[in-house]
């Protein structure tokens, strides 16, 4: 149990700073330039999406592959449900407008 608990706040501690409460814009720096482990904090911060979260870990998804993702990669290569692949696809496009 305690060593789950050093886990949580090492990934706490490497994720990126946050600025605000809206999930697309709390990330610093850009999301072409995030790590793995800052791609998987942000969708673990979506709503609906934390369960998922793991599996952009997995796959090592990192900023600039994060961008070029669509409904189509999520839900075939990672196995993602429609509603979830959907709502990241929505994210991920707000960031690329930002």
């Amino acid at each position: 149990m305690e060593r789950r608990a050093a886990r949580r706040a090492a990934r706490r501690s490497s994720a990126p700073a946050l600025t605000t409460s809206t999930p697309t814009s709390t990330f610093k720096p850009g999301p072409s330039h995030w790590s793995v482990e800052d791609v998987t904090a942000f969708i673990h911060t979506l709503p609906g999406c934390s369960d998922v979260a793991e599996a952009f870990r997995l796959q090592e998804i990192d900023g600039q592959a994060l961008l070029l993702l669509t409904e189509d990669h999520l839900m075939t290569s990672m196995s993602i449900k429609l509603g979830p692949a959907l709502k990241i696809c929505a994210h991920i496009n707000t960031l690329k407008n930002q």
